[in-house]
């Protein structure tokens, strides 16, 4: 009997190697370091004790307060976590719903609605947004207002003209992690307000870390320090909004469940704030992310409460809650999923948003086709787009992906004096903002890998191109010699660091890597490539066809593992299982990949075929009691001779 080898208790590999330990020493994560990057200690924001007085002093005296939030993700987090929040605590609070065709800016124009829809405003709080609106916030200075900035982008010249302003990143702030969300920093000035006069209510605050959090992983800020603790907790709160679907549809091998029969009422949290009396607009800002959760689960994207997860956050509710302003839709529903009175509202609204997002997903392929086919002269520097300005930032990120240095998309100008705005997006090692900063005419606004970006005249583009690539020249000669490597590569072949025979290893590695979640900007999730040999490889479609309306053809149906005749136009996924019993997931490819694969499978029990290569995810799958580790393959690389 061969004893399995361990050391301080963790498996190693056939090879004697602990994979964990090897990929934290390729990623230089020390335990120093993974245990500084855990301290949720921060410094306290200038001027947030001024601004809790300010606001004791409005609820005291019964003065009204409008929240103004900016329109994407964080925005829409921000305020609603500060009209749930104030709402709870007593405070007369309304919710101004923003314009985007105006841009971030507080506008003019802004001040002139709220004074209309809301003329008894006397205090005006701005969230996710404020610190570089000037003419918004003498606007609303010269009716009298009180004006409260809270935001988290860069303060430039002169500086801000609000009464108080809370900004990690004012000019003249020290604070040490000043990589937060505007969500993030209207919640630590209401959770400061709560610690002086209301400790009462401090458990109630702590829930709307659910909002600070999502509005974190949406505005990719890096996941360290006292973002990783935020991030933690708002999925937590997150999960016990959570109501599994009854399994109640019915099909040869049981019931499968339904997603339109899921009661969000029995959610462990919307329980526990029905036991006592709350504002029903902190109750429906809870309500609504539960039924947002049910929406998606209707969708496809949330299939049990491990779906729930930072990846959740990123690539499924925040490009969806960003959608309107990419196509030019109403922006209303998204603040309505949290707001109105009913669940019906609610849903109907959130089906919405998932439907706006089905369609910025069509025309973001529709308008990247455009930019390859059109009269490109600035390429691959700077592009010019006739989409819908909201489409920029996806536009430009997207091309920096392929080319993998800083991209910009703006407008077509009118002529060489036209002026011209658009968006720019950038690897982590060039500063947009900087870069654009010494060049008079030209000048960007929001984050430095993500801003807005304008030029007084389009015959400064030329300028911009040329601090493009001298970030890109400068990046090329430090980086000289860096070649990619995977953190950990398995597989038969030469270079890999252990094989697949033996799942124990990899599942223990897994279940070392989930302890260092969460992951994303700033501390990502370990990159793996597996190597797959052909021989002896299972290749199946999954998929469901509950609710399939396909035609019945012979060449349409197949039969699955279980034996029964399903859809085969269903089944839209492929699973690889090795011969020890690895499976590999790999989703939406089995139309173009199925045969392909299966073909490289079929040659290699007659001659000697390469193994397949791929980068993959390794998770692990508990079903019926048993848990297994699984990978989920992201992307294939290369099918060696």
């Amino acid at each position: 009997m061969t004893m399995l080898q361990t050391v301080d208790g963790h498996p190693l590999t056939d090879e004697g190697v602990d994979l964990f330990a090897l990929m934290c020493q390729r990623r230089g994560w020390t335990d120093e370091y993974l245990q500084a990057i855990d301290s949720a200690e921060h410094d306290e924001l200038l001027d947030l004790a001024e601004m809790v007085e300010v606001l004791e002093d409005a609820r005291a005296a019964g003065k009204k307060i409008t929240i103004a939030p900016d329109f994407d993700m964080d925005g829409i987090s921000s305020g609603i976590l500060g009209y749930a929040g104030l709402s709870e605590l007593g405070f007369d609070v309304e919710l101004h719903l923003p314009d985007y065709r105006r841009g971030h800016e507080l506008t003019p124009e802004d001040v002139t609605e709220i004074a209309q829809r809301f003329p008894d405003t006397r205090v005006l709080l701005t969230c996710d947004g404020g610190v570089n609106s000037r003419s918004g916030i003498a606007a609303a200075r010269a009716r009298g207002w009180t004006t409260l900035v809270t935001d988290h982008h860069q303060e430039l010249e002169p500086g801000s003209t609000a009464d108080v302003t809370v900004d990690p990143c004012r000019i003249d702030e020290t604070y040490a992690h000043p990589g937060i969300c505007g969500a993030y920093v209207l919640y630590q000035v209401i959770e400061a307000y709560v610690r002086v006069h209301r400790p009462d209510k401090l458990w109630e605050v702590r829930l709307l870390r659910l909002f600070a959090g999502l509005g974190t992983v949406s505005d990719v800020m890096p996941v360290l320090y006292e973002n990783r603790q935020l991030v933690r907790d708002s999925l937590s709160v997150a999960r016990l909004l959570y109501s599994p679907a009854p399994r109640t549809i019915p099909v040869p091998w049981g019931f499968d469940p339904d997603p339109d029969a899921i009661d969000i009422q029995k959610s462990t949290l919307m329980q526990v704030l029905s036991v006592d009396r709350h504002h029903p607009v902190f109750v429906r800002a809870f309500e609504g992310f539960a039924t947002l959760l049910k929406a998606f689960g209707q969708a496809g994207k949330v299939r049990d409460i491990d779906s729930i997860d930072e990846g959740f956050y990123g690539f499924y509710v925040a490009p969806a809650m960003n959608s309107p302003r990419r196509t030019g839709d109403p922006l209303a529903p998204c603040f309505e999923v949290f707001t109105a009175p009913g669940q019906d509202a609610m849903l109907e609204a959130a089906h919405e948003i998932i439907a706006y997002n089905e369609k910025r997903k069509q025309l973001i392929e529709i308008h990247l086709a455009e930019l390859d086919d059109g009269d490109q002269l600035l390429a691959p520097w700077v592009y010019f787009s006739d989409a819908y300005p909201g489409m920029y930032g996806l536009l430009a990120n997207r091309v920096m992906e392929r080319h993998g240095h800083p991209v910009v998309v703006v407008n077509r100008p009118s002529g060489p004096d036209g002026y011209v705005s658009g968006s720019g997006r950038a690897p982590a090692w060039f500063d947009i903002i900087d870069a654009l900063e010494p060049h008079d005419g030209l000048r960007a606004i929001g984050h430095q890998q993500a801003c807005g970006v304008r030029a007084e005249r389009a015959e400064l583009l030329d300028m911009l191109v040329d601090a493009l690539q001298t970030g890109r020249l400068l990046h090329d000669t430090t980086a000289a010699g860096d070649e990619f490597r995977a953190d950990l590569v398995l597989g038969p072949d030469a270079d890999c660091d252990a094989g697949l025979d033996d799942l124990q290893p990899l599942a223990e590695f897994v279940r070392r890597v989930e302890a260092l979640r969460p992951f994303g900007h700033g501390f990502t999730e370990p990159v793996v490539q597996i190597a797959l040999e052909p021989l002896g490889l299972r290749v199946d479609r999954i998929g469901s066809d509950a609710d399939c309306d396909h035609e019945r053809t012979e060449a349409n149906m197949m039969t699955n593992a279980r034996g029964y005749r399903v859809c085969r136009l269903c089944k839209k996924h492929l699973r690889l299982i090795t011969r020890s019993g690895l499976s590999c997931l790999w989703w939406n490819v089995a139309e173009e990949k199925e045969p392909e694969i299966a073909r490289i499978v079929k040659s290699a029990s007659r001659t000697r075929t390469g193994t397949l290569r791929f980068t993959a995810k390794l998770q692990l799958n508990t079903f019926r009691g048993e848990t297994r580790v699984q990978a989920v393959i992201e992307e294939q690389i290369i099918a060696s001779a």
